[in-house]
């Protein structure tokens, strides 16, 4: 098969994100068993206009902001010099309109709606034209056929009237063979772990009230950061202004190995994004052994399974989440169930899994 790829970034990008590990790992598959793939993204300072990674075939252009109107423009010529037979579109914030410009069979990839979350995120204007656009998928794609990482973003696709029977559930994958626990235990000071790309709706600033309310009665327990985002110089700021400097690390974006690592001595991961299609970090943890602690969000209620291979609380509320650090670090009989059911579960999920199943979809739906 050719099939077209639109999506906002690929894993070059400096802001590329779960959703860019997701496609690459897929495709970069499917380009290895004889598909041919191109991958229309945008343009980011330093980036070759086109270039062939890993046997995906990349063209770039555009920007953040009109790379979405200009691939809706564009999309039929696309098709015809990509000599697509299946399109896949990635809709995250702003839709590419692909059942408005091509007969052509298509796929819509979705992680997560934003709904009302991207209010946490964005200026009230921007935030509204997103919400806005994002509710073209009632009328636009309500034919469509969709690829979604958990059942949350299934539930909330239904919701606004796609037909269940047109939702497809694959999800991610780990790499279980680099993710894998600790030969040896840590000498370190235990520390909690929150890390991903610092953004508002990341649900940062509860992680860290949740960690200045705790850090008084456990002297010994440390909060490490790790990622990089807009986020970062508010967090530094708050950190500073709280004096916690010698009790949080910031340790900006960080090596894969050099994550490894960190999953691996965790004494737990906090996980407390407002919105999530699944959660890879969850998932890498649990590969790692260490438990995770998440906000009872979309797609983490999906990847976390409470009190079994870590523990949710109410959402939003970082005092709950405290409530729960509190309850996971004096309960040591609770924290050794967690471990051992983390890695099984994580065994669950892999990339050639859902290579596999992505594969089979498109081949159905190529098939007249």
């Amino acid at each position: 098969m050719n099939i077209l790829v639109l999506n906002w970034r690929d894993k070059k990008h400096p802001r590329a994100g779960g959703a860019e590990v997701r496609l690459h790992k897929i495709y970069e598959d499917l380009s290895q068993r004889g598909h041919t793939i191109t991958l229309v993204t945008s343009r980011f300072p330093g980036a070759s206009p086109s270039e062939l990674l890993h046997g995906i075939r990349i063209l770039r252009f555009g920007n953040d902001y009109d790379f979405w109107i200009r691939v809706f423009v564009l999309l039929p010529r696309l098709i015809r010099q990509s000599d697509a037979h299946i399109v896949v579109e990635d809709f995250n914030k702003l839709p590419f309109g692909t059942p408005l410009r091509t007969k052509t069979p298509h796929l819509i990839q979705m992680h997560h709606l934003w709904k009302k979350s991207i209010f946490h995120e964005c200026s009230f204007p921007l935030a509204l034209f997103i919400y806005l656009m994002e509710q073209t998928l009632r009328i636009v794609y309500r034919k469509s056929s969709f690829i979604v990482v958990s059942e949350s973003t299934k539930k909330e696709l239904a919701s606004m009237g796609v037909d269940p029977s047109h939702i497809a559930l694959v999800h991610n994958g780990c790499n279980l063979t680099y993710y894998t626990p600790p030969r040896e235990e840590s000498t370190a000071p235990p520390y909690l772990l929150w890390i991903g790309r610092i953004q508002k709706y990341k649900g940062i600033m509860d992680a860290l009230r949740a960690f200045q309310l705790l850090h008084t009665s456990y002297p010994d327990l440390h909060l490490a950061i790790a990622g990089d985002g807009p986020y970062k110089e508010v967090v530094a700021e708050w950190i500073a202004d709280k004096q916690l400097g010698h009790r949080i690390t910031l340790h900006g974006f960080v090596s894969t190995e050099k994550k490894r690592s960190l999953y691996r001595h965790a004494r737990a991961v906090l996980q407390t994004s407002y919105k999530e299609g699944w959660g890879l970090t969850v998932i890498e943890a649990n590969a790692c052994g260490t438990p995770v602690i998440a906000n009872r969000a979309p797609g983490l209620c999906d990847s976390v399974q409470d009190n079994t291979t870590g523990l949710l609380y109410r959402f939003g509320s970082w005092r709950d989440l405290a409530r729960r650090v509190k309850e996971y670090v004096e309960t040591p009989a609770l924290e050794a169930k967690l471990r051992e059911n983390c890695r099984p579960w994580a065994e669950r999920f892999s990339w050639k899994q859902a290579a596999d199943e992505t594969e089979a979809l498109l081949t159905r739906k190529c098939t007249p």
